[in-house]
């Protein structure tokens, strides 16, 4: 499968808002509010509507604090980078929830890095992974992240445990 990635619109913040991942995976539902709206449009922390050759709407990317963990939203100025100087991009993406464990990964994620690379020249690559997603884990890792940190982080969702993960571009 190819991937395009393009500006996030209101319909497509739309539609994501809808995606319901299930079980544990349910930690990923966006809030079906005008907060959850605001932050897929907001483009100081962009959000990008990735599509298939078809055209249709098969998932996200989401580059600088929108993909990054902390507390609640609103507590975090949206920014591309957390510091400027040092460039390293946080990096966070959405398959959507019938495309997910069918083998799409790391085509999914290898194309938010190409992407990331052509727009914003970023100088390394950050993700933040639940602890307990060993299937995002292993992908990652197969696109060439290393785990360099365990944090914990309580928000909306409770407490809950995150590896940082780096590459270089």
């Amino acid at each position: 499968m190819r991937f395009t990635a393009m500006p996030m619109t209101t319909d497509d913040a739309r539609a994501v808002q809808t995606w319901r991942y299930k079980g544990e995976y349910t930690t990923y539902n966006f809030a079906d509010t005008a907060e959850g709206m605001a932050e897929l449009l907001d483009t100081r922390s962009p959000y990008f509507a990735v599509r298939n050759e078809r055209g249709e709407l098969v998932g996200f990317f989401a580059y600088g604090t929108a993909g990054e963990v902390g507390g609640e939203m609103g507590e975090t100025e949206p920014a591309l980078y957390a510091d400027p100087a040092d460039r390293t991009l946080s990096v966070g993406l959405g398959l959507r929830p019938d495309l997910t464990g069918k083998g799409l990964g790391l085509a999914f994620v290898e194309a938010a890095l190409a992407f990331a690379r052509e727009r914003f020249a970023p100088h390394g690559f950050r993700m933040f992974v639940l602890d307990w997603n060993t299937r995002a884990i292993r992908v990652y890792e197969r696109a060439g992240f290393a785990r360099v940190r365990a944090l914990t982080v309580t928000n909306r969702h409770g407490t809950l445990s995150f590896v940082e993960m780096r590459r270089g571009v």
